[in-house]
């Protein structure tokens, strides 16, 4: 083989190994699609801020005694940590990674850059580096199967359903309506209409959405095979809608502030003498869990978190069982400097 015909060997495998390695460094950095029936979060919490979410045997939460950061623990409550240092909510989980809006209303200096900062991240689990995917402002972020729907809004349009791939490399306009992505149902966003507030359906890809529900709702959330809402025909009452049976089910006689559903217990904020209440999905055996007004009720299969009105303290109780009893809730970070 002469000098020619061996230089241009060692060429070709130069360049084959070039292009070996950066489709290489392509595979190991792509983010492995999720089952397609993934959620990231369940529909109560995410109409609740979306403070908290379990997964995989952690409950990720906002801490909101330390500025909102991002922190995880044990789903019975031990081994807190502190993740990393930003303020979160509508905190999602699907396969490795952590998706959430990270909102800084005070404008601290962040990456070295002073100012606000606002956007939706992704963050892989037990690393502490994560990635702008769209910096906007948003509301209610949702991960449904590979594809995070969230309220985006700027000035131009007000308030619209975006839509991005979880590269964040394929986003935009899913459709110019105020849809609240949180309840989703076989890959649907079931939704409160803003004018009539009728419920309404939005299937991706559909220009807009169509009519379920001829009956004004509001925050529809999924558990089992039923939809709970507040009626809005009825004083903001909370029912029970069967998807299988189509039966409308009064839960309580009481004006509901916010509730959440999970299992077979509903926790809801009483609006008249306030007060947070825990019943059973069927309107039994309600325990007063603390009086005053709370918000930000998020649960999980062991606790469930909430909030004073419009303080930065949060308190937890059991989900299931005990006499309703709460403690303020307040972890400090095995990793905190």
């Amino acid at each position: 083989m002469n000098k020619r015909v061996m230089g241009l060997v060692v060429a070709l495998l130069i360049i084959a190994g070039m292009i070996g390695s950066v489709v290489l460094i392509k595979y190991l950095s792509r983010i492995p699609e999720n089952p397609p029936d993934t959620i990231g979060n369940t529909s109560g919490n995410l109409n609740n801020k979306g403070l908290v979410c379990e997964s995989d045997g952690y409950i990720y939460f906002a801490n909101l005694a330390d500025n909102h950061y991002l922190y995880r623990m044990t789903s019975d409550g031990n081994d807190a940590e502190k993740l990393i240092d930003v303020p979160v909510a509508y905190i999602n989980s699907g396969g490795d990674y952590l998706y959430f809006y990270f909102d800084d209303p005070g404008g601290t200096k962040f990456m070295g850059i002073a100012g606000r900062m606002s956007g939706i991240f992704r963050l892989k689990k037990g690393e502490d580096d994560f990635v702008c995917l769209d910096k906007c402002t948003s509301g209610v972020l949702n991960l449904i199967g590979n594809t995070l729907y969230y309220e985006h809004y700027d000035n131009t349009n007000g308030m619209q359903l975006y839509h991005s791939s979880l590269d964040g490399k394929d986003k935009g306009l899913a459709v110019a309506e105020i849809i609240n992505p949180a309840c989703v149902i076989n890959g649907d966003i079931y939704y409160s209409e803003q004018d009539s507030q009728k419920l309404k359906i939005y299937r991706p890809g559909d220009p807009e959405g169509s009519l379920y529900m001829d009956y004004p709702v509001y925050n529809p959330v999924l558990e089992g095979g039923d939809l709970y809402f507040l009626n809005m025909n009825d004083n903001y009452k909370l029912y029970r809608y069967s998807l299988s049976g189509g039966t409308l089910t009064k839960i309580t006689d009481e004006r509901i502030d916010t509730f959440n559903v999970y299992g077979n217990v509903i926790f809801y904020q009483r609006n008249e003498n306030p007060a947070l209440i825990r019943v059973n999905s069927d309107g039994s055996d309600p325990i007063v869990i603390a009086e005053g007004n709370y918000e930000n009720i998020n649960c999980t299969s062991t606790y469930t978190f909430y909030s004073p009105f419009k303080e930065n303290r949060t308190y937890i109780t059991y989900t299931f069982g005990g006499d309703g009893r709460s403690a303020e809730f307040a972890p400090i970070s095995s990793s905190s400097d």
